[in-house]
């Protein structure tokens, strides 16, 4: 076809790869493009950023619903069951805000897809932006209400492409940071996925949870923080102030994480019983604290993925593997549920505290995230785990703890101090 031909225009700078140009030809063979139907060529264009060749359009609103892939996924050659965006919420306001529009014919812009047959050909826009504005579209279509809406399509692209423009997308409207931690992750592989199914953090098939969830779902946060701090404590020597950390979230992956994911061996016995024992914690944790008739606060049922609590209790799993009877007194806490009660105690976590030093906003050990308290919810599993009569997080512990911290801290301070002189 030559280029007096075409329905679509190239922009003069730009030489785009044949099977580009073929993807583009299909793209308008297959759709009623409202440029088109009104005399109007629409312009390839080029994302230097991300050296994706996309144009944008309208469509009716019909022909959207009726081609959107709300499930895209980043690699379907590996699998198409973990989407890459966010889960659909619709008990929002601002999606309720965005159903009403909808409903008023408002006419929505800059819906991102790409146009890709390779998989679910029957839907071949796969969408990277605007899921919620469809869904909308589509409760709108439903009482008949059909509008045109703007589309930017692109074209042939690669793993590396579709991470930059679904996270380019996605940090320029309120997401959360756990959803870009996923894309991430999804980029560097299937690895910390896999082995959180093998462990039973993840039930087969599940992917982590794309924001703070009630259910429990541990996010790319929490795993990362499990698998860093195991091997930090590993690699610490006994007699230093051991100091586990929480990995970061949002833009950019954490430098920590970064260093320890490319030496991990997945298939090492002691991390998968690590990631066993501390998915049976999380488990037996919610079990107890939902199955009360009181107190069933969902912040205690959440307890172990908690980010400090994780950091803490990972920590301590590195740091006892060259100490066995530690290392299964520590792993034995799932064992201990003291008089009935849950095995982190967690009310006994929220009431300790140390009088003249911690505010009365304080709100007890593991609740926030900091390295004063990551030192003291560490001191508290080392404590249950090597020094208690009796096994089991209790008030005593967890105020022992707190003092046993501070103590370190402090003569850590000390020689440093002597040292200087």
């Amino acid at each position: 076809m030559v280029p007096s031909e075409r329905k679509w225009t190239i922009l003069n700078v730009l030489v785009p790869p044949a099977e580009v140009q073929g993807k583009v030809e299909e793209f308008f063979q297959n759709f009623n493009v409202v440029e088109i139907q009104n005399g109007v060529h629409p312009l390839l264009l080029f994302d230097k950023r991300s050296g994706a060749y996309y144009l944008i359009c309208h469509l009716d609103g019909r022909d959207l619903i009726l081609n959107c892939d709300l499930d895209a996924v980043l690699d379907p050659a590996e699998s198409e069951d973990y989407k890459l965006n966010r889960e659909i919420y619709t008990d929002t306001y601002a999606y309720n805000v965005m159903e009403k529009d909808a409903l008023k014919e408002r006419s929505f812009e800059d819906l991102v897809v790409e146009y890709d047959t390779f998989y679910r050909h029957e839907k071949p826009l796969k969408v990277f932006g605007g899921q919620h504005r469809i869904t909308a579209i589509s409760a709108a279509a439903q009482k008949n209400i059909s509008v045109i809406h703007g589309v930017r399509v692109y074209f042939n692209l690669s793993i590396e492409q579709k991470v930059d423009i679904a996270m380019a997308n996605n940090t320029s409207i309120a997401v959360s940071n756990d959803l870009l931690d996923r894309m991430q992750e999804d980029f560097l592989g299937a690895d910390l996925r896999n082995w959180c199914q093998s462990v039973e953090l993840l039930v087969q098939g599940q992917n982590f949870a794309d924001r703070r969830s009630p259910e429990g779902i541990p996010t790319v946060r929490i795993a990362r923080t499990l698998i860093v701090n195991y091997f930090k404590g590993k690699h610490s020597h006994k007699d230093e102030l051991h100091n586990p950390i929480v990995c970061s979230s949002g833009p950019g992956i954490d430098e920590s994480y970064k260093k320890v994911r490319s030496h991990i061996n997945w298939n090492d016995a002691d991390l998968e019983i690590m990631g066993e024992q501390f998915a049976k914690l999380h488990k037996l944790q919610r079990q107890m604290i939902l199955g009360r008739t009181k107190d069933r606060h969902m912040e205690s049922a959440n307890k172990a993925i908690h980010p400090c609590v994780t950091a803490s209790w990972a920590y301590a799993s590195g740091l006892f593997q060259k100490m066995p009877e530690a290392l299964a007194a520590h792993y034995g806490l799932i064992e201990v549920t003291l008089k009935g009660g849950d095995p982190l105690n967690a009310k006994a976590l929220l009431s300790a505290r140390l009088k003249g030093v911690d505010p009365d906003t304080y709100r007890g050990l593991g609740a926030r995230i900091n390295q004063d308290e990551l030192g003291r919810m560490l001191e508290v599993f080392t404590l249950q785990a090597t020094k208690a009569k009796d096994r089991g997080i209790t008030p005593k512990l967890a105020d022992a703890a707190i003092k046993s911290f501070e103590a370190k801290k402090a003569k850590s301070k000390a020689d440093k101090a002597l040292k200087s002189i």
